[in-house]
């Protein structure tokens, strides 16, 4: 009996720590959402430039549309390659609800306190993927969004940010790609092309947001939800 009281009293302690250890982690993600509550949508230009030896593209344009919390558009006038995975902003994308968080390492990121997360799926039919976040926590940022390799895929973003009618918003995303070839018949990235790996980077620079206008839900397809990622809580 003594040994099952015991037993139990260690699953007890060990799930304590577990979850203050989640709040700690979190509490860096709830601060960054937080931080854009007031932000219900955006329209911004877009410029992709392609620096990738199996993707021969020019630079293109689009305007993107955003309208919390599961809304997104693209209107090119051509063809528009968008690498929505790390390349697309929107601040509610990583939710308790969705994952399991754990923090890595407190560490100075350019001359700034920040800290490393490490993002677990908790439902891997809905996210796939694990993710290595690095917030700034004196700027509430999200700096860097790292996809752990998976299937032998890496993926990392890197983030600035200009301020845009009382917000932090991304001016340029700086993506490192190391994407191995589409499987015949598959999905692979948003541009992958199959039989060859894409390995190389995707500049995306932002301009000219235009902050909370007042997007109407008319202006957006079924297409244009960003899925169960980012649907209301």
């Amino acid at each position: 009996m003594r040994k099952i009281l015991l037993f139990a009293g260690i699953l007890f302690l060990l799930s304590t720590e577990l979850s203050q250890a989640q709040d700690d982690a979190f509490r860096y993600l709830d601060s960054f959402e937080k931080k854009y509550l007031g932000l219900k949508d955006y329209i911004v230009d877009v410029n992709v430039h392609f620096d990738i030896e199996a993707l021969k593209a020019p630079d293109m344009q689009a305007k993107l549309y955003f309208k919390s919390p599961d809304k997104m558009k693209l209107d090119s006038k051509r063809i528009f390659f968008f690498p929505k995975e790390g390349g697309f902003f929107n601040p509610i994308q990583f939710q308790r609800k969705d994952f399991e968080a754990r923090l890595v390492e407190h560490l100075i990121y350019e001359g700034r306190k920040a800290v490393k997360l490490r993002l677990i799926p908790i439902n891997t039919d809905t996210f796939n993927k694990s993710s290595v976040l690095t917030v700034d926590v004196e700027r509430n940022l999200i700096r860097e969004i790292k996809i752990l390799p998976s299937e032998g895929r890496e993926i990392t973003a890197v983030i600035e940010y200009g301020f845009f009618d009382g917000f932090d918003l991304p001016v340029h995303i700086n993506l490192q790609l190391n994407i191995p070839p589409s499987e015949p018949g598959g999905k692979e990235f948003q541009f992958g092309q199959g039989g060859k790996r894409m390995s190389g980077k995707v500049e995306i620079t932002y301009s000219n947001y235009k902050v909370n206008s007042g997007l109407s839900d008319e202006i957006f397809t079924e297409k244009d939800f960003l899925g169960s990622k980012t649907r209301p809580r």
